[in-house]
């Protein structure tokens, strides 16, 4: 290699070596990990999650295939439902597998209160109730979760006997941008 040569490939490295640090400080994720717990309530008093349709082997199968619900739950910070109010999960719920109860959620987690308020997550994924974790996906989020994605450990805390009430912990992972996007 010539003098010449030599002389416009160390500028052309460096240009190269400055633009990757660029490109990748901009992309850069950190990691995220927090918890929530949900109260799902199906007494008709204190109701938080409502059947909204079902199919014909709703009744049929032990499974209740078809049984879709809405749902407006409280999210809070321990498993104490008069612990710290985080806000509300909101969504559609469905049971989906003819064989096991399997739900498929596709809900928001809206925090109103605490230090996430204004924020969203949006979940999505299969919800396999019989199973001690399931595992659910963090597909976007708002405010502190924007551009958010990962996923979401949940576990059943506690049944009550009639089954009417249950307490469910969500242990989140998620991977949020180091520089997020200013407002317009």
């Amino acid at each position: 290699m010539n003098t010449s040569s030599a002389k416009l490939l160390f500028p052309a490295l460096f240009i190269v070596a400055f633009l990757t640090t660029i490109v990748s400080v901009e992309s850069a994720d950190y990691m995220k990990r927090f918890r929530f717990y949900l109260h799902d309530d199906f007494r008709v008093e204190n109701a938080t999650v409502w059947p909204v349709a079902h199919s014909d082997l709703t009744n049929v199968l032990p499974s209740q295939f078809g049984l879709t619900l809405v749902t407006d739950t409280p999210i809070t910070a321990t498993a104490d439902k008069d612990s710290e109010y985080f806000g509300q999960m909101q969504g559609l719920v469905q049971y989906s597998d003819k064989k096991k109860s399997v739900i498929t959620v596709c809900v928001n987690a809206v925090f109103s209160g605490g230090k996430y308020n204004g924020s969203s997550l949006s979940l999505v994924g299969k919800n396999a109730l019989g199973d001690e974790k399931r595992e659910m996906s963090v597909v976007a989020g708002t405010g502190a979760f924007r551009f958010a994605r990962g996923y979401i450990i949940s576990r059943t805390i506690s049944l009550s006997e009639d089954q009417n009430h249950a307490v469910y912990e969500y242990d989140a992972t998620l991977l949020l941008p180091l520089f997020p996007a200013e407002d317009n």
